[in-house]
């Protein structure tokens, strides 16, 4: 079960009618920000599939997928933490 989703960021450069003008650092953080939401969402969706597989009956699939969503959770707080520090400078 394959779900398709976007890969575009929203409000990005590309939708600006004027030229935008962004610091290095400026484009890092958005790219950040984007990354973070993108893998939050990815974490949600396997939880949901962890779910199925619970329901499927399967409990080795759902032990491994929740286990993905543990490592994901953690990479998303790793994250959260350098966007954090970026706000700050």
């Amino acid at each position: 079960m394959h779900q398709d989703h976007s890969h575009t960021c929203s409000g990005g450069c590309g939708s600006c009618a004027t030229p935008c003008e962004h610091t290095p650092m400026e484009e890092l953080t958005a790219l950040m920000k984007y990354m973070a939401n993108h893998n939050a969402a990815h974490t949600r969706e396997l939880a949901k599939l962890a779910d199925q597989f619970q329901k499927a009956g399967n409990p080795v699939a759902y032990q491994q997928v929740m286990a993905a969503v543990s490592d994901y959770e953690k990479a998303n707080m790793r994250l959260s933490m350098v966007l954090a520090s970026l706000d700050i400078h």
